[in-house]
This record gives C-alpha cells, sequence and structure tokens, in this order.
C-alpha cells in the first residue's frame, strides 16, 4: 500500500492528498522554523535526500572535524474534534510545537560543530568564565581571516554566536580613542598580511 513516512494508507484513502498534506504541513513547520530563528533562516537547504552521510573536514593542523546525521523524531497530536471541525488553529499549534522541537535540536548540534571547528582550526577563544569585554572580543577577532577589498577596506567576516553571547556584544559600552586605535592596528596587520599573500601567490 501507498506509505506516507511510516503511516499505510487505509482502504479507499486517496495518496496524493495524504502526500499534498504532508508537504503543506511540513512547509509550515519549516517556515515557522525560519521566522523563529534568524540564523537558522540564513543556513542553505541542501537536495532531499534518502541517505545522509557523514561529513568531516579536515583542518591545516592536521585535526579532523566529523559530522554525524541528526535524527529528529516529532511527536504530532490531531484530536477528531479539531478533524471534523476543520480547526485550523490546532493545525498551526502543531506546526508551532514541531518546529520548536525540531530548533530546540537543530541549533544546539550547530552551535556544538561550528565549537568544534573553531577549536580545530585554532579560532576558537575560551574566556574561561571572565566577562565578554574589548580585550576579549579583540583577541577573538584577531584570531580570524579577514579579506580586503581592491581598496583596502576589510570586508568583515559574518559573526555567528550564541544568543546569549550576542546580548553581552550589545551590551559593551563605546569604545575609547585608545582601543579604536589599537583595533585599527590589529586590522592593518591583517591588512599587510593579506595583502602580501596574495602578492605570494601570484608570484608562485
Amino acid at each position: 500500500m501507498p506509505q506516507v513516512g511510516k503511516i499505510p494508507s487505509r482502504l479507499f484513502a486517496l495518496p496524493e492528498y495524504e502526500r499534498a498534506q504532508f508537504d503543506v504541513f511540513r512547509a509550515a513547520i519549516k517556515g515557522l522554523m525560519k521566522a523563529k530563528d534568524p540564523l537558522y533562516a540564513e543556513i542553505p537547504e541542501g537536495e532531499p535526500s534518502e541517505v545522509l552521510p557523514a561529513t568531516q573536514n579536515t583542518m591545516a593542523s592536521g585535526e579532523t572535524v566529523r559530522s554525524e546525521p541528526v535524527l529528529i523524531k516529532n511527536e504530532v497530536v490531531f484530536r477528531w474534534d479539531d478533524i471534523r471541525t476543520c480547526n485550523l488553529d490546532a493545525v498551526a499549534e502543531q506546526a508551532d510545537i514541531a518546529a520548536e522541537q525540531r530548533l530546540a535540536v537543530i541549533m544546539p548540534y550547530l552551535f556544538a560543530m561550528l565549537g568544534k571547528t573553531c577549536e580545530a582550526a585554532g579560532t576558537a577563544t575560551d574566556m574561561g568564565g571572565a566577562p565578554l569585554t574589548f580585550d576579549s572580543y579583540l583577541v577573538a577577532f584577531s584570531k580570524m581571516d579577514v579579506r580586503f577589498d581592491a581598496n583596502g577596506e576589510p570586508i568583515m567576516p559574518q559573526m555567528v554566536v550564541h544568543p546569549e553571547t550576542a546580548k553581552m556584544l550589545a551590551k559593551l559600552p563605546p569604545w575609547t580613542a585608545e582601543q579604536q586605535a589599537t583595533w585599527d592596528s590589529m586590522i592593518d596587520g591583517k591588512r599587510k598580511e593579506y595583502f602580501a599573500n596574495r602578492r605570494h601567490r601570484k608570484l608562485s
């Protein structure tokens, strides 16, 4: 018999309707996930696949970071009274619950993999529980690669941080003239390194 997931179609059922219902409900969940989490909304989507292989990245240090597929389970409950009365609010509620369940699995896993990758690449900064300050922000940023345009202006990398870290960044006081000078000096060093590496690549 035709199946949607692991639920067999019943006698005289229309499997194309079941498929359409499933697709609409899944699209609603994905839309809610993107609306609830701006970072998730920016993650590119791959093509659907029956088999999800593990992926791995080898850093310059030789350390390998392996990522395994994540299994996500959603429990969706539709009551007969809601079905009989075509209660769309109940459908929306179940889609919202499913979106929250999926984000609760995906986003912590994403941040965990980012942490492992940064540690392997040597760009992680362990603050040891200390509060976020300009100095710690400077140390963390100095470990990142920065590209520059033809005019030497920095193309700042997009930073992905934990929501709590984002709140702490927003609460940092305005930089002093001395802090700005320290930042500019760090950027200038990266600028010189970037163009020196480009000249080296052209010569080789």
